[in-house]
């Protein structure tokens, strides 16, 4: 048998597995492996935009319980050849070794820029770029990435803070939804004219691409958006959308660039 060449590059974000928003997380966590069993024999790197967990605390011997079959299935394309990487998004923001060292992964905490077949991407979850949107934002940023306030945090049992992280996520995406029905945020889901020029991440990307003519694509999590919008010339930015609505994804074939969504039924 002719095995697939592995020649495209892969890029999801923002399952937050284990969150109480989803009416059924194993469903969820078992629809993203079978994603990625499917892309697997193509794919040469899968690049995870953040908020792949809907929360995610290492302490230094100890990581959060579940997930099994989604680290399962990252460890077996590792080992296999492919290359992949998890951005810190802000649910999951305190990686420290686990992933490198069980999964064969890389880990950023930053934006990343690289180079794939000859065109120049800026990866990013896109929380950093949000602190404009308001001072909650940029303080809450600042906050969770903060190594005192971290070393308070794990100095907690988990069994107080797991709890209390996973509540305050369930609280703020609810919250967030109900905004989005009142018109309230410009990314409304049931407003299907909303204006994209008043997106925080447009209006970020495009005042950054003026000074940096030099990179071609922007992929952004975060947002729960699903977003392809050409900029100048040829360049372009995407926003990833979610597992929550969209089970999407972007797809790099070294040529073209484009969104999908996995719509195989459970």
């Amino acid at each position: 048998m002719t095995q697939t060449a592995r020649t495209k590059v892969f890029f999801t974000s923002d399952a937050h597995l284990g969150s109480g928003y989803h009416q059924d997380p194993l469903a969820v966590e078992q629809r993203l492996v079978r994603w990625l069993q499917h892309i697997e024999p193509e794919a040469r790197a899968v690049y995870f935009l953040g908020d792949m967990f809907d929360y995610w605390f290492e302490y230094r011997a100890v990581v959060p319980r579940g997930y099994v079959r989604f680290l399962g299935q990252v460890a077996l394309m590792s080992d296999r050849g492919v290359e992949i990487h998890f951005f810190a998004g802000n649910h999951d923001v305190w990686f420290r070794d686990y992933v490198q060292q069980e999964l064969g992964a890389q880990v950023h905490h930053h934006a990343l820029e690289c180079v794939l077949d000859g065109k120049r991407f800026r990866l990013a979850h896109g929380d950093e770029e949000s602190q404009s949107e308001g001072w909650t934002s940029a303080f809450l940023y600042r906050l969770f990435r903060n190594p005192l306030a971290q070393l308070l945090y794990g100095a907690v049992h988990p069994r107080w803070t797991v709890g209390f992280a996973l509540a305050c996520s369930l609280r703020s995406r609810r919250k967030g939804l109900k905004q989005a029905t009142l018109g309230q945020v410009p990314h409304a889901y049931h407003n299907e004219y909303f204006d994209l020029e008043q997106e925080t991440l447009i209006r970020w990307t495009k005042d950054y691409a003026a000074q940096h003519p030099e990179i071609d694509y922007y992929l952004f999590g975060h947002r729960h958006l699903l977003v392809d919008l050409a900029l100048r010339g040829d360049r372009r930015v995407l926003i990833l959308g979610d597992w929550l609505r969209y089970n999407s994804y972007a797809v790099w074939d070294g040529s073209a660039l484009y969104l999908d969504q996995w719509e195989v039924e459970d």
